[in-house]
């Protein structure tokens, strides 16, 4: 087969196969509170106010990342409503992208094989295919970070591909900013004195590549800069050097918290990368060494930083894919033995055996952990079906002795049996979600009232289709509070809600946490405006002003 064919035949079979698989139930759950809801509320403010300028939460200026995420989100929104599936549709479609420039990366290195199997892990691994179904940052600036590092190794041998590097590099700072192009920066320049490879950088035109990105990323950040003076203080000094040098975010974790993800994440392949790590000839392959260095400096980076979330670790994800990719491709090609294979199936069994063996008898745990999952509802027996039955059928290949190559179709499978149960079943076990107490809300006015008290839902807007008063409250809105008084009039103290509470003329809705409202009930809701409760779900109760 041609080879130009055979490629555009793979990536075609690729983004069909792979975006079918991560549209399965894209819209089964409600959106996750805080993380995925605050990317759902920024495009909704921008097709509300038509400022597709400056992000807003609730109305108030927000800061804190570029805005390209926002832009896809709102395309997408605009055109097909806010429901949950057509809010997921951009990183399904973001996440799919990354498996295809993973597979041609792996392709340009190590074949079409390694390219296929490449993609299929990324696709059916843990964290790949749960950020396929969550909106945030972390799939756009992976993906512009992957493309930006697969130009670069692509341009070794075609220089015309150092332009599309510099414009996905652009494209990944305005993704997430500065870490849009401090990770590729790293890996390339760390590579290029590893290697001595100093003729890089006469290769690369630097002058060009600077002016292509200028011209894509900095048109935002001027005007921004014009018309909110306070911006480029708050957004490159405190989101980027004081979010990483310190706790002031409250995401602190121990230094091993990306170990923890990146193993948990790699399920059910983990058990793969030792083979994949052990067969890398880094010290005589210059590519091998790309993709360590790809692959470790942004591990150490990430572990470094002060503010620590699961999804921050996804950009590592390519790299490590590719070399287990190169190393399963040569399990499914007999030069190398499937006793490896066979153990990482057997762990996959056991693990995921004794999980299901041990959820009931979680609510005895002791503590908070017990506490939590006691109020969680019982799984039924059919969303777990299918993940025993693909269990069992994995362990009676391994005693059957099957090839190798059914190994691997039974454990992409399997991956991918694990996470559509999963996201099924976590649609289920949602306590957080605010969706059920807005639905169960009465038909709203225009002049009714709806609070947030002493704590912000970011869901809470997203489903209303509308911004509410806040009361007691700033949290991460507290620079657009303090810098911008029109936001005043919503964002408010506790005192100033009680006062309005007990004079509106029309409905009052209020949602607070049960903490909240057991504390308020002792004090018989002071100001002189009674609420009487509607519902609740999980730590958050509705409560409506008493008019009797």
């Amino acid at each position: 087969m041609n080879d130009t064919l055979s490629w555009r035949r793979d990536l075609l079979l690729l983004f069909v196969v792979i975006g079918l698989f991560f549209a399965i139930g894209l819209g089964a759950r409600p959106y996750l509170a805080p993380s995925e809801a605050r990317y759902i509320e920024l495009p909704r403010q921008m097709l509300a106010t038509g400022d597709f300028l400056t992000p807003r939460i609730n109305g108030v200026p927000y800061f804190e990342k570029p805005p390209l995420f926002y832009w896809l989100q709102a395309a997408v929104l605009g055109l097909f409503g806010m429901g949950e599936f057509s809010g997921r549709i951009v990183t399904a479609l973001l996440t799919t992208l990354t498996c295809l420039i993973t597979y041609a990366c792996a392709r340009m290195l190590y074949g079409r094989a390694t390219g296929l199997l490449s993609a299929t892990i990324l696709a059916t691994c843990v964290l790949g295919y749960s950020l396929s179904r969550i909106a945030v940052l972390d799939v756009s600036v992976t993906l512009f970070i992957t493309a930006t590092l697969a130009c670069f190794i692509a341009a070794q041998k075609n220089p015309r591909f150092y332009i599309i590097m510099y414009i996905a590099s652009a494209l990944a700072m305005m993704s997430k900013g500065l870490i849009g192009i401090v990770i590729p920066g790293m890996v390339i320049g760390a590579w290029i004195v590893c290697t001595r490879r100093w003729t890089v950088l006469k290769e690369a035109r630097l002058f060009t590549g600077l002016i292509i990105f200028g011209l894509i990323a900095a048109p935002w950040h001027i005007m921004m800069a014009q018309k909110h003076p306070d911006f480029l203080n708050f957004y490159f000094i405190h989101e980027h050097f004081t979010r990483y040098l310190t706790d002031e975010h409250k995401r602190n974790q121990p230094w091993w918290f990306f170990i923890g993800v990146t193993i948990a994440g790699l399920l059910p392949w983990v058990g793969l990368l030792p083979g994949a790590l052990k067969q890398l000839k880094w010290k005589t392959d210059p590519n091998a060494l790309f993709l360590l260095l790809w692959a470790l400096l942004p591990f150490l980076f990430f572990s470094a930083s002060h503010s620590k979330l699961a999804s921050y670790i996804f950009p590592i994800f390519p790299p490590l894919v590719i070399m287990m990719g190169h190393y399963v491709s040569r399990v499914w090609s007999g030069d190398v033995g499937s006793k490896t294979l066979c153990i990482n199936i057997i762990g996959m069994v056991l693990l995921f055996g004794i999980c299901a063996a041990a959820y009931p008898f979680l609510p005895a745990l002791p503590g908070k952990a017990g506490k939590a999952m006691a109020v969680l509802p019982p799984i039924p027996l059919p969303m777990l079906l299918p993940v025993l039955l693909v269990l069992v059928a994995l362990l009676a290949s391994v005693v059957r002795n099957r090839p190798a190559r059914h190994l691997i179709v039974m454990l992409a499978f399997f991956g991918a049996t694990l996470g559509i149960s999963a996201n099924y079943i976590g649609g289920l076990l949602d306590q957080t979600s605010i969706k059920p107490l807005v639905e169960a809300m009465p038909p709203l006015h225009d002049d009714d009232m709806v609070v947030a008290y002493d704590s912000y839902w970011q869901d809470l807007p997203v489903y209303l289709g509308r911004n509410v008063t806040i009361a007691g409250w700033t949290g991460e809105l507290s620079f657009g509070t303090e810098h911008y008084p029109e936001t005043h009039a919503w964002m408010i103290d506790d005192a100033e809600f009680w006062q309005r509470c007990a004079a509106a003329p029309h409905e009052v809705y209020v949602f607070m946490t049960r903490d909240t409202y057991n504390t308020l009930l002792l004090a018989k809701f002071p100001g002189g405006c009674p609420l009487h409760l509607l519902g609740g779900v999980g730590k958050t109760v509705l409560l409506q002003k008493d008019r009797s």
